[in-house]
């Protein structure tokens, strides 16, 4: 569980994590010490991670999608695997249901999409079907809101 100190830590990293640990100690009236400890366990114990959030809308990536797919029973590993070599992947996750693999993909243009479809997802046997939701709107993303940390660790 995360403590308040941790959480603070972290709300104001999301907030601007170029700013110095001293900046950090000086906001929430502790050492520069103590914060500079309390990053390195949180980035140890991969709590967080401290990296650049880029907009795909703004590298041109401006069609998206999320790939519901099925494979074949035991499949799903070596699906996942062949997937998560391609760039256009963002995100990808096993699960339950009727779907067993579950997928964000990004391109820029529908025919880039097209493409992928016919020349990556046609290559894999092991794929039963898949069923494709075009994103038309995003009303909450990475690199636009913040993570709650405080308010989902009540509980």
């Amino acid at each position: 569980m995360l403590d308040e100190l941790g959480q603070k830590i972290i709300k104001e990293l999301q907030e601007d994590a170029r700013q110095s640990f001293r900046e950090i100690g000086r906001k929430l009236e502790v050492s520069e010490g103590t914060v500079r400890n309390r990053v390195k366990g949180l980035l140890r114990s991969n709590t967080m991670k401290v990296s650049a959030i880029p907009n795909p809308e703004q590298l041109g990536l401006h069609f998206m999608c999320i790939m519901g797919i099925e494979v074949k029973v035991g499949a799903a590993e070596r699906v996942e695997k062949l997937l998560i070599r391609n760039p256009n992947v963002y995100y990808l996750c096993g699960c339950t249901g009727n779907i067993d693999i579950i997928g964000i993909f990004l391109f820029h243009t529908p025919s880039e999409f097209d493409e992928f479809v016919k020349d990556v997802i046609a290559s894999i046997p092991e794929i039963v079907r898949t069923s494709t939701f075009v994103v038309m709107h995003i009303s909450r993303s990475p690199w636009e809101h913040n993570l709650d940390v405080a308010a989902l660790s009540k509980s």
